[in-house]
């Protein structure tokens, strides 16, 4: 270690030596690791709704009240704020639908196709700017169906597969990507298996498309598993591992660089065939794996990530009712983390050539001591090794609570940082291989 290394850290001990007896900066909320929680409900009931996510707000765009004639599609639009738990309504969009697509891109929420009252296909596509909280007409799609998904990849969006209501329903494979920049639609290569009603999400560049309803004959269904995944940049698909558990009318997100596919529906598509299952693939392992069900079993719902934690929202339960239903589920055990403790304003400086003390904080239901060092991350920077290739670490009771904490440090220059963040994550795992997630406010200068 240089000599300017142990003056850094040492001016970095004593900073955390004379804060011991301070109280540190107020951390987020504890909460388990792969558990479902209950959060506030929606305030309009329904399915087939569209989510998505601006700012860390989750959207949530028409959807659908079942009835005894033609369903009733709707336009209303509500936001839900993780940090405070609340929902607030926002401007209606102009054609309620229901089933259709909808994705973001450069904080525009789009939303394609869909179903309307009369339970027409339409072609309609607007976007909202949650800014201006304004809708604004788009090119339509070229063509018109419900069911398909939307994903936004590289500044584009990608409307995928669908189905069209008739004597007998047509599945489709179509694909189309629309560019916001000019407005304009083009045709893609044809998804391999044409389905409606799946769940899809972008990981490392590459669409995963799982699941879904097929149509076959008059009033036939099948469910198959079948994932397809579609590279944009070769226009071309190819065929994943199965998903365990074949269904239609899943949620799906991206959650830990997993897609994430949460309850649906079992052919021939009877209510009480409605499913609480989990399940998430992962494409570094070509593989599924079963998570922790749902609370509530339902069709139709939206599912979109915040803050590494899948909300789900709205559905249709095995008793034929539209939800509010609002549930989240995190794969991470949530700790509590102070920066750079003793400073209320967590400060860091990208120029400096120090160090950013962390710690991460012990309780009567955590032992930070079983944090593994060695896998823990800061804004993407790895802990300080020492000369020997061990970690540098310290065990003290930084907020006296009597409780041992856990202290780690981070060299400023490797922290992903800039001066627009506000919030600062940290990442690791047990020894036990537990993974842990926590975070604190910062105040990044330049």
């Amino acid at each position: 270690m240089s000599k300017t290394d142990n003056s850094t850290l040492g001016r970095a001990g004593i900073i955390l030596i004379a804060v011991l007896a301070l109280a540190c900066s107020t951390p987020h909320a504890l909460a388990q690791a792969e558990t479902w929680a209950a959060k506030a409900p929606m305030p309009t009931a329904r399915d087939a709704l569209v989510v998505g996510v601006i700012d860390g707000m989750l959207y949530a765009v028409g959807g659908e009240i079942p009835s005894s004639g033609p369903n009733v599609a709707l336009g209303s639009v509500e936001a839900y704020d993780p940090r405070s738990n609340s929902w607030t309504s926002k401007s209606v969009m102009p054609t309620p639908r229901y089933g259709a697509g909808g994705a973001v891109v450069g904080g525009v929420l789009y939303v394609v196709g869909g179903l309307d009252s009369s339970n027409f296909p339409t072609n309609a596509v607007e976007s909202y700017n949650a800014k201006s909280g304004t809708w604004t007409r788009e090119a339509p799609l070229p063509t018109a169906r419900a069911g398909l998904v939307l994903v936004a990849l590289d500044g584009s969006l990608y409307s995928i597969g669908g189905f069209r209501p008739g004597f007998n329903n047509t599945n489709y494979s179509t694909v189309e990507e629309f560019s916001p920049k000019t407005n304009a639609w083009i045709a893609k290569a044809p998804m391999p298996t044409a389905r409606c009603c799946m769940a899809a999400g972008v990981i490392n560049g590459l669409v995963f498309v799982a699941g879904g309803t097929r149509y076959i004959g008059h009033g036939g269904t099948e469910t198959p598993g079948v994932l397809e995944v579609y590279d944009p940049k070769q226009n071309v698909w190819t065929t994943g591992a199965t998903m365990p558990t074949g269904r239609g009318g899943a949620a799906g997100d991206v959650l830990d660089g997993k897609l994430y596919v949460a309850g649906g529906i079992l052919a021939p598509l009877y209510t009480y065939l409605i499913q609480d299952t989990v399940e998430a693939y992962d494409p570094d392992k070509s593989s599924w794996v079963t998570e922790p069900s749902m609370p509530t079993g339902r069709l139709s719902a939206g599912a979109a990530t915040i803050d590494d934690t899948l909300y789900v929202v709205g559905g249709l339960d095995r008793e034929n009712r539209v939800l509010s239903v609002n549930e989240a589920f995190s794969p991470f055990l949530a700790v509590l983390i102070d920066i750079k403790p003793g400073d209320p304003n967590n400060v860091i400086n990208l120029k400096s050539g120090g160090v950013v003390p962390v710690a991460i904080l012990g309780s009567a239901s955590f032992d930070a001591t079983s944090v593994d060092p060695t896998t823990v991350t800061l804004a993407g920077a790895p802990v300080v090794l020492r000369g020997n290739g061990s970690p540098m670490t310290a065990v003290a009771d930084v907020n006296g609570d009597g409780f041992p904490d856990l202290l780690v440090y981070f060299r400023t220059r490797k922290l992903q940082l800039t001066p627009a963040d506000t919030e600062a994550v940290l990442y690791g795992k047990t020894y036990s291989g537990e993974p842990i997630r926590g975070s604190d406010n910062v105040k990044v200068i330049n």
